[in-house]
């Protein structure tokens, strides 16, 4: 059986900073692609890694639109809750809820979806514990949002980040690990290291949401369970100069600044005394709104 692994879609109805297309249409017509591509290769499920949307709160018309695309594409739509679909770290009263509700989408957990032909798929969303598997002669998968990345930090100074091989490893049970958070993509194989070993699957994000990203290829893998094997499908794209405003590139270069001043932080260097993430977990911990504590933690994941 096949499995079409998904990026992080970040949904939104609205145009991120230096994006001059029309952002809401790129999506849909991403999204229309990555469906189409299931249906395709006849995938019997789409494994979506969290983030789904960018914020817990969207206007009906892009709720609508989700509803309908989701209807047309054949296979099961699975994910978990990211941070970005949480409301104060809440599940209930937000979009993806809601979209569980009209059965858009099955929401995954730490009891496995028991699927056609012997096959076990899990789920943990952010910040939730890693579900231990109950029956080792299936094929497990799990779903997750957690910082994973393929080998090191992805800026200097993060702590918070689990290396693929560690994770794949401690985890050896699962047989193909779909994850969420990294928007940067990756596949990599775990422990014991052959052709039908564990697989490890980051796609990254569906979107150029940023002028940091402007190289980034957006993509999914294809996971066959009865092979083990993946085969990476890029996305279509356009041009970055037709997608992101003239300004992107000065801002890009400020962008570029910022993070050589974090390096020079997280060097050691005589002039200052705390890396830039150490400040922002000053901030964590003083009195202040979770709203405000979520936007700070995104801060870095999303402009490094």
């Amino acid at each position: 059986m096949k499995f079409l692994c998904c990026p992080d879609f970040h949904i939104r109805a609205t145009a991120p900073r230096n994006r001059i297309d029309d952002y809401y249409q790129t999506q849909l017509s991403k999204l229309g692609w990555v469906f189409d591509l299931s249906d395709k290769e006849g995938c019997g499920a789409i494994l979506q890694p969290g983030d789904f949307c960018d914020s817990p709160d969207l206007p009906n018309h892009v709720v609508k639109d989700i509803i309908s695309l989701a209807y047309h594409c054949e296979p099961y739509l699975f994910s978990v809750f990211g941070q970005h679909d949480k409301k104060y770290r809440n599940n209930d009263n937000t979009v993806l809820s809601v979209l569980e509700e009209a059965e858009a989408v099955y929401l995954l957990r730490d009891t496995p979806f028991k699927f056609k032909n012997n096959v076990h798929i899990y789920g943990a969303s952010w910040e939730e514990f890693i579900p231990k598997v109950v029956n080792k002669n299936m094929i497990n998968i799990l779903v997750l949002h957690k910082m994973i990345v393929r080998d090191k930090p992805l800026w200097p100074g993060q702590t918070e980040f689990t290396k693929a091989k560690t994770f794949l490893k401690k985890y050896k049970d699962y047989d193909l690990v779909v994850s969420g958070d990294n928007h940067n993509s990756f596949s990599i194989v775990g422990f014991p290291v052959k052709e039908d070993g564990p697989i490890l699957i980051n796609c990254g994000s569906l979107m150029r949401m940023t002028t940091t990203q402007q190289n980034h290829r957006p993509c999914v893998w294809i996971y066959n369970s009865e092979t083990k094997k993946a085969k990476q499908y890029f996305i279509p794209i356009q041009p970055s100069e037709e997608v992101f405003s003239p300004e992107a590139e000065e801002t890009k270069e400020r962008n570029l600044e910022m993070e050589a001043f974090i390096e020079k932080l997280a060097t050691g260097d005589k002039e200052v005394t705390l890396s830039f993430e150490d400040n922002l977990n000053v901030l964590m911990n003083k009195k202040v709104e979770s709203k405000v504590k979520e936007l700070a933690n995104g801060f870095l994941e999303r402009y490094y």
